[in-house]
């Protein structure tokens, strides 16, 4: 939710709306009330559930939380810089009666710690979420859901998107809200070794993974050959597709299927009856 709706906040908006420069002070963010329509889509495209810890990054009236609390039993964390705000949400929570499943707090964002979050919530400004990406990217577990109002993240592709109409926005001229998803992806880039193992035995490998977001490349050497390939990170998972052409010409690629925890990373591939398992140790980041 976006905080303090004066007439100065809606043409901040609407420059940042066409790409002009704006201060990203969380003082400065306006507040504007974020549609149900689109808490219900936020909510819906994150899959939230009862298992989840949602944090809601200027929380407004506090809806989003409130609402995930009361559907779905979700515990959540609202942060808001305006005390009035914070007094209101906790006013709504106890009417709602999810006061023990949520909590409202007076924070600056840029001073909280939402590193617990399964699910990070927000309708900020374009470099809001910029300034904030380094802090997603770096500190929130791998998996972790984000989902934004309107500004996207850059060139960090969302994973997912929807465009709602809400044609009673006040934010003019806007008549739709577009909700975007981002799942934070492992840390693969780097060099990793271990052994890869198939119908003709195991064998020693070295693995060197590019990471751009959630796209990664990778080289794989073997003793005597190479394999070259591209694939996805989504959460602590990589699908990984590798040629192996130079090594069995005319063989199709192996496509993996890997998991990546405490600086290991390990799966495998099936080609028919053949059957090879990848397992590799990160050296050097």
């Amino acid at each position: 939710m976006i905080r303090r709706a004066t007439a100065v906040s809606i043409v901040l908006l609407l420059f940042a709306a066409l790409g002009a420069p704006a201060p990203a002070h969380a003082d400065e963010i306006p507040y504007v009330t974020t549609p149900n329509a689109v808490v219900d889509a936020m909510l819906s495209i994150a899959g939230v559930g009862a298992r989840d810890h949602l944090i809601d990054l200027g929380s407004g009236d506090g809806r989003i939380v409130i609402t995930a609390a009361k559907r779905f039993g979700t515990r959540g964390v609202g942060i808001e810089l305006d005390g009035e705000l914070v007094a209101r949400s906790r006013e709504n929570a106890a009417r709602e009666g999810v006061s023990d499943k949520v909590k409202f707090l007076k924070q600056d964002l840029f001073a909280s710690d939402f590193r617990d979050a399964t699910v990070l919530t927000m309708y900020l400004l374009p470099e809001v979420n910029q300034d904030l990406r380094p802090t997603i990217l770096f500190e929130l577990r791998p998996g972790t859901r984000i989902v934004s109002h309107d500004w996207d993240m850059g060139d960090w592709k969302p994973d997912g998107k929807q465009v709602i109409p809400t044609p009673g926005k006040t934010v003019w001229p806007m008549e739709q809200s577009t909700v975007y998803l981002w799942i934070v992806p492992a840390r693969v880039a780097g060099y990793w070794r271990g052994t890869l193992a198939g119908p003709d035995g195991e064998e020693r490998v070295a693995i060197e993974f590019a990471q751009r977001f959630q796209e990664t490349s990778a080289n794989v050497w073997l003793k005597r050959w190479a394999m070259a390939g591209a694939g996805r990170i989504h959460g602590n998972r990589v699908s990984l597709r590798l040629d192996r052409s130079p090594w069995k010409p005319g063989s199709a690629p192996l496509r993996f299927t890997l998991q990546v925890r405490d600086g290991r990373i390990e799966g495998e591939a099936s080609d028919g009856q053949e059957r090879f398992v990848l397992r590799a140790k990160r050296v050097v980041n």
